[in-house]
């Protein structure tokens, strides 16, 4: 008896060791898969039918009655039939409510005529939603950042520059993939959510960028950064949701960071009417009266962007917020100055291109060529925020939230 107990022990100090060893194997393995969950982009670019679809390696399609296998460099095309699409690859048609075409490879579309072609990683998910056809693209959330960061920066700009933007794309996708919950996607492809060109759009660059930074965001406690991001802050990045701005955005020598962008500076003049008509936007299709004309900046934030202008011609008055009037004149930015000339010339002179606020793209670029790494530029556009592992907030993927982004 006294022998089988010893039997015993030596089997289970065995197996103990033999778990431990396991562990001690697999344990590394997992903490170097980074989470990487799907993103459903919807593509808004594809909304006319027919559409052609092929797809280079092979692949299939599928609905919720069938399955049709794809053979490479076949092309399939899509079209309305009635409340159903109709998918049609060489000699087969099908209908159904819904399709999802999916390949190891990219898959291409391109419109009836096969122009404008464009590829994508993941799947395509088609169908009619309210009436019009919707595209999904299914895909890694890495990939989909793969597809985003050259288009929102250009793939010149230096690689701790790219990093940091790659950064920024993460975070702001993670805190506010809701954006289109409605429209059954996580978000879009346009400048409303991140300005997304599938495989097509990548570059060299811009990738290695996605991999050097895999599954790390920005954190403000437990919380995601929302990483928005402006192409030229104008020297001073704007309050965001902050009551005060950050520090101006300039070297040791008062240099801003974003100067080199050719367009740094600008100035652009309307004439009063045009200003007036800008101001009170669908209300206002007449001419202003006739009188003396003033335009004056009545307001501004704490980064110096006007918030708020009044126009004046005679005893007529209106006034306009600075986000209202600098959309309706398509004017680079909000930080301006304004000015009369020749009593009816209205000049804006300003700096700065876009919103102004978190990563300032041209400012990033100054930065890094600098010598400021890609910790440094975060820093200093997301002051005490920490980078980390988007697995720390799992729970925050995938709970809903309201969406805050000024984008």
């Amino acid at each position: 008896m006294h022998r089988l107990f010893s039997i015993m022990r030596v089997f289970a100090v065995l197996w103990m060791w033999g778990l431990l060893v396991l562990a001690a194997y697999l344990s590394p393995v997992r903490a170097q898969e980074p989470f990487n969950p799907l993103v459903r982009v919807w593509l808004t670019r594809w909304q006319n039918l027919p559409l052609q679809i092929t797809v280079e390696t092979g692949g299939r399609a599928s609905s919720k009655f069938a399955i049709y296998d794809i053979p490479a460099g076949e092309t399939a095309s899509v079209e309305r039939d009635g409340t159903r699409l109709a998918l049609r690859v060489a000699d087969r048609s099908a209908q159904a409510e819904e399709w999802v075409i999916e390949s190891e490879a990219p898959l291409a579309i391109a419109d009836a005529q096969g122009n404008n072609r464009r590829a994508y990683r993941g799947k395509l998910m088609l169908r009619l939603r309210h009436g019009r056809l919707q595209v999904l693209n299914i895909l890694p959330l890495e990939d989909y950042l793969r597809g985003v960061v050259p288009l929102e920066m250009p793939p010149s700009f230096p690689l701790d520059a790219l990093k940091a933007q790659a950064i920024a794309a993460r975070s702001w996708t993670v805190r506010n993939r809701h954006k289109h919950e409605r429209d059954g996607a996580d978000v879009c492809d346009s400048n409303h959510c991140q300005v997304y060109g599938g495989a097509s759009a990548e570059r060299e660059s811009t990738t290695a960028a996605v991999q050097a930074t895999t599954g790390m965001i920005l954190l403000q406690g437990d919380l995601s950064v929302d990483g928005v991001y402006t192409a030229d802050c104008g020297g001073q990045p704007g309050v965001g949701n902050n009551a005060t701005a950050p520090p101006p955005d300039r070297d040791g020598s008062g240099r801003d960071y974003c100067v080199d962008n050719p367009q740094h500076y600008w100035s652009l003049g309307f004439t009063f009417s045009e200003v007036w008509r800008a101001a009170g936007g669908k209300e206002s299709g007449q001419e202003p009266p006739n009188g003396e004309v003033d335009v004056q900046v009545m307001q501004t934030d704490g980064s110096g962007r006007a918030t708020r202008l009044r126009l004046r011609r005679g005893d007529a008055v209106q006034e306009v917020s600075g986000v209202q009037l600098r959309r309706r004149l398509a004017l680079p930015s909000t930080l301006f100055r304004v000015r009369l000339e020749q009593g009816t010339t209205v000049v804006f002179e300003g700096s700065g291109s876009g919103h102004g606020s978190g990563l300032c793209q041209w400012g990033a670029a100054g930065r890094a060529r600098a010598g400021h790494s890609m910790e440094d530029i975060l820093q200093a556009y997301y002051p005490g925020a920490r980078m980390a592992p988007l697995s720390e907030v799992i729970w925050e993927w995938r709970r809903a939230r309201k969406n805050s982004s000024v984008r």
